[in-house]
């Protein structure tokens, strides 16, 4: 059997205070009892809770996700101005657009191929020479050994 155990620091609220739209206060309700509320459509998604932890001000019932996942497996949607609201002069943090990407560094063997069509006969000439000679002296001290 496995438990688990939750951080001593986190403050989870285990009683609500749950506020209706029509001033209706239903006190110190269990999130369990809110929970069949919330199932048998006794607490619309417009209701505000008030956590007997925590900050004292009113929540949204959809802030929570535990309540936010009934609502949705009801197919029950937030309001449509959830978050949509702005205080004025408020521009809101903008992430900087992403850079274009640099173009892909082309494979070695691909890089070598470029630089050997752009080269002319008398340096491939030459490089060839040079890759031979050097060859000679390597067998030579090979052999003198």
């Amino acid at each position: 059997m496995c438990t688990f155990i939750g951080p001593t620091t986190a403050q989870v609220p285990r009683r609500f205070d749950v506020h209706l739209a029509d001033g209706t206060v239903l006190a110190r309700q269990s999130s369990y009892a809110l929970r069949e509320a919330i199932y048998t459509g006794k607490v619309p998604i417009t209701a505000r809770l008030q956590p007997d932890v925590g900050s004292r001000e009113l929540v949204p019932v959809y802030a929570f996700p535990w309540f936010a996942q009934i609502y949705g497996l009801l197919g029950v949607e937030p309001p449509a101005h959830t978050g949509t609201r702005r205080i004025a002069g408020w521009v809101g943090i903008r992430k900087p657009a992403k850079a274009a990407a640099p173009p892909p560094r082309p494979s070695a063997g691909r890089r070598v191929n470029t630089a050997i069509q752009k080269m002319s006969v008398a340096a491939l000439l030459a490089a060839g020479v040079g890759a031979f000679l050097l060859f000679l002296v390597v067998v030579a001290l090979f052999i003198a050994y």
